[in-house]
């Protein structure tokens, strides 16, 4: 009796580990999760329909010869299978949530790439704003590919492994690759039409330079000079006449910031 019990604890000592892995899960291992491998989800998934497997295929009781003893199993693997579904249930709302977030987040930045590409023209500070956001495109293009790609591959788990796909998975997909596409597309437009307006923007852009730089030396004049310089001037009155020319001046440096990142773009 002794001997069948040990022998049938020795075949199911497996059990041990996934005990194991019941006790020590919680929300602070998906948490840990975020952002992972995506084999990391796979290899997850995988193990569970496993365990899942054995789980329920362990005998509901074990009766020793001549009856003498009756082990049952019935509860430990009532438990242990509500606890593994439960957990696949987890992990799911867990990439679902990851999906969403990241997609809505990229979805973002690439149509406000895609809204500064639409937008040029002939302007030249339409077209200073476009080479500088056209210059962080390009920058940006590996690392929004690959933030791409994760998503997609997240979409490509629920689908194998959870053969779940809801009406929202899908229309955020769709939005997604057609965000994509428009921004690839966009960002093609706008470096094609750059590139044929290059002669014609350079010495506007010098132009414009030179005129900024004109206005912060007449500022910089201006706030060193006249009733700025009088102790007898009336103190509230100089403070805010002080505090307008300083929003001039980071106004207009910031324009020249733009003006002459647009320009170093130009003679690339």
């Amino acid at each position: 009796m002794l001997r069948e019990v040990k022998e049938f604890c020795r075949e199911h000592h497996w059990m041990t580990g996934i005990h194991e892995f019941l006790k020590a899960w919680g929300p602070q291992k998906l948490e840990s999760m975020r952002g992972c491998p995506i084999k990391n989800y796979v290899m997850l998934v995988s193990c569970l329909n496993v365990w899942q497997t054995r789980v329920s295929n362990i005998p509901n009781k074990l009766v020793t010869k001549g009856r003498l003893m009756l082990l049952s199993c019935h509860h430990v693997q009532l438990e242990m299978e509500s606890k593994l579904d439960s957990i696949r249930r987890d992990i799911l709302t867990h990439v679902q949530n990851e999906c969403r977030t990241r997609s809505q987040q990229l979805i973002t930045e690439l149509r406000d790439f895609t809204e500064v590409f639409q937008g040029i023209n002939s302007d030249i500070d339409a077209i200073a704003r476009c080479s500088q956001k056209l210059n962080e495109a390009n920058e940006q293009y590996n690392m929004l590919e690959e933030r791409m790609e994760y998503i997609q591959s997240l979409h490509e788990v629920i689908r194998n492994h959870f053969s779940l796909f809801s009406d929202e998975n899908e229309a955020l997909d769709i939005s997604l690759l057609d965000v994509w596409e428009a921004f690839q597309f966009e960002k093609s437009q706008a470096s094609e039409f750059l590139l044929s307006k290059r002669y014609a923007i350079v010495p506007k852009l010098q132009q414009l330079i030179a005129a900024a730089l004109v206005e912060l030396e007449g500022l910089i004049d201006k706030a060193l000079s006249g009733p700025f310089m009088d102790p007898t001037q009336e103190q509230r009155s100089t403070e805010r006449q002080l505090i307008s020319l300083e929003r001039q001046f980071q106004n207009t440096a910031s324009h020249l910031s733009e003006l002459h990142h647009a320009y170093t773009l130009q003679l690339r």
